[in-house]
């Protein structure tokens, strides 16, 4: 997942991820390796729409260098560190081909990308185990309320059944009358 997420194609891959956590069974150090081996995953995928976009902006009409202008502008304004800052949002998976125009140094660009998503990951990891956990709590105390459910639920149909009778059988003898 982290490789097609890194590549920005557009996956919902965040969800497959929190599954993963939930169904993985980690512990913390386990997971803080495996986060370590999501974010290189990651960072070596999203070179792939930074090559692209450093290649193709040689081939880039002029009316859109302005734009391309403009970005290094923000990335002057900003600095670097929006590609860090960026990554946990949907944006991040695009500041890659901004990062390849803009001719930030693969160094500087590897290191950013590592930093901004590896706390993603560490998160994404325990958002599944904690929903697992919490999903459990909650069906242990729903299992356990069950027994006592069921029976008064049962209970209230019928005397909701009566009422409803009584009161048709109310109406039908008053009409009988008349």
């Amino acid at each position: 997942m982290m490789l097609i997420e890194g590549s920005s194609l557009p996956f919902p891959g965040v969800f497959i991820l929190v599954s993963y956590g939930a169904v993985s069974h980690l512990n913390c150090n386990q997971i803080l390796f495996t986060a370590v081996l999501m974010a290189i995953t990651y960072t070596i995928s999203s070179f792939i729409p930074y090559y692209i976009s450093s290649a193709l902006q040689k081939k880039i009409p002029k009316k859109f260098q302005k734009g391309i202008e403009k970005a290094q502008c923000l990335f002057q304004r900003f600095g670097v560190w929006t590609i860090a800052f960026t990554r946990p949002f949907s944006i991040g998976n695009y500041i890659s081909y901004v990062a390849g125009l803009c001719k930030i140094p693969r160094w500087k660009y590897s290191i950013l990308t590592f930093i901004g998503i590896y706390p993603w990951s560490i998160a994404v990891l325990f958002l599944g185990k904690s929903y697992l956990t919490f999903v459990y709590e909650i069906n242990k105390q729903f299992s356990y309320s069950t027994s006592v459910l069921y029976p008064v639920g049962i209970m209230l149909i019928v005397l909701l059944f009566l009422l409803v009778s009584m009161k048709c059988w109310y109406r039908y003898r008053a009409n009988m009358k008349e």
